[in-house]
């Protein structure tokens, strides 16, 4: 294990502290960008009415789109069924 001496250690709290003093400056540029905040929630606004239309949109078509599937699949089971029943009688 290296030992260090009290003047590297000193260099070394020094270095850490000016790092530490950047960041906080950069925060408080973060935090006191009131044009970035304006524009996140603006984007988050619009964001949420869109995923309100979708959502809106799905609920008004999926009943019919349930049926119209469930109505294809029936029928194209149906076609399946008596081409077999078909198949198997000319056999």
């Amino acid at each position: 294990m290296s030992s260090c001496t009290l003047d590297e250690i000193k260099e070394m709290l020094v270095v850490l502290n000016k790092n530490i003093e950047k960041m906080n400056d950069k925060l408080d540029i973060l935090c006191n960008n009131s044009k970035l905040n304006e524009e996140v929630f603006s984007e988050c606004k619009k964001m949420g009415s869109h995923i309100d239309f979708i959502e809106s949109v799905y609920d008004n078509m999926k009943h019919p789109l349930n049926y119209l599937c469930g109505t294809i699949n029936t029928i194209s089971n149906n076609a399946n069924s008596n081409n077999k029943t078909i198949c198997n009688e000319s056999a």
